[in-house]
């Protein structure tokens, strides 16, 4: 499933050939050809979390979920797309371009009005990459929710939106922190801490490389060879990039979501931090097996 970062690169890739451009065709799955927006404009497209909204004149919103399998295909008028077309849930037409959303399991059109009542995007805590995002109204949000642990506490959307599964581990591990720590052994001051840790991560991932949390990257820099990209996520058994420890992982919570930690970094009970901020810029030691 897309995570905040993957989201709002999406939506900064739409925004140039779509916003203030009029549509020529809007075709829904569930609804068919929807004449009516022939001529409407793409007023904003913006990510809210996991979620995309793209408001179409002043009373209506496309809302897009892509789920684990959604994708967005970008494509000339009248051009075929058999991977596209054959799962497509959204399409979108201008004069110059064709933007299918496929396999997503939410496509749907909301009037502006509805928004603040949808079951879903009315419960969302602040998005962790918007302008002003504030730690500590994270925080006040997380203490209402009844996670049992800390790794299902960010995952939580209520509290806070863009974490996934992928951030969930990468986070935890940068601060140090034992997955299955209850939510209420953390203070406020650190699970703030937390949240601008996971905020920083994301917006560091923002450009046009696959995601990494080891160390910074700038558009055109060559990834060292065998350097794994991410500390912990899918390194089931092999070596931490800090400590030398095998990595261990298990399915966590109600939705049985794999975790992924260092047991040396994040000891059993103890949500004591520790520094990757020093050995995320100074290149840590390829091994082999590193994927």
């Amino acid at each position: 499933m897309p995570e905040g970062d993957t989201v709002h690169k999406i939506a900064n890739a739409l925004r140039p050939p779509l916003e203030a451009a009029p549509l020529a065709s809007l075709w829904l799955r569930d609804r068919g050809d929807l004449a009516s927006f022939t001529g409407a404009v793409v007023e904003e497209i913006s990510a809210l979390g996991k979620h995309l909204l793209i408001a179409l004149g002043p009373r209506h919103v496309l809302h897009v979920h892509l789920g684990m399998h959604g994708k967005w295909f970008r494509n000339r008028p009248g051009e075929a797309n058999a991977r596209a077309d054959r799962s497509a849930v959204l399409r979108i037409e201008t004069e110059a371009d064709r933007f299918t959303c496929a396999r997503a399991p939410v496509a749907e059109l909301l009037r502006r009005a509805d928004l603040a009542a949808h079951p879903v995007l009315a419960r969302l805590g602040p998005d962790l990459l918007a302008p002003g995002f504030d730690a500590s109204r994270a925080v006040v949000r997380a203490r209402r929710c009844d996670a049992r642990s800390i790794a299902d506490l960010l995952l939580d959307q209520r509290a806070a939106c863009g974490i996934g599964n992928v951030y969930k581990s990468e986070v935890l591990f940068a601060e140090g922190i034992d997955p299955w720590t209850p939510p209420a052994r953390i203070d406020a001051a650190r699970l703030a801490a937390v949240y601008a840790r996971a905020r920083t991560l994301m917006q560091g991932n923002l450009g046009g490389w696959r995601r990494t949390t080891v160390r910074p990257v700038r558009s055109g820099d060559a990834w060292p060879l065998g350097l794994p990209r991410l500390f912990v996520y899918g390194r089931a058994g092999e070596a931490c990039l800090r400590c030398g420890a095998r990595i261990a992982s298990r399915l966590q919570g109600d939705a049985a979501r794999t975790t992924y930690w260092c047991p040396r970094c994040q000891p059993a009970g103890s949500p004591a931090s520790i520094d990757v901020s020093a050995s995320s810029t100074a290149s840590p030691r390829p091994h082999r097996g590193a994927r």
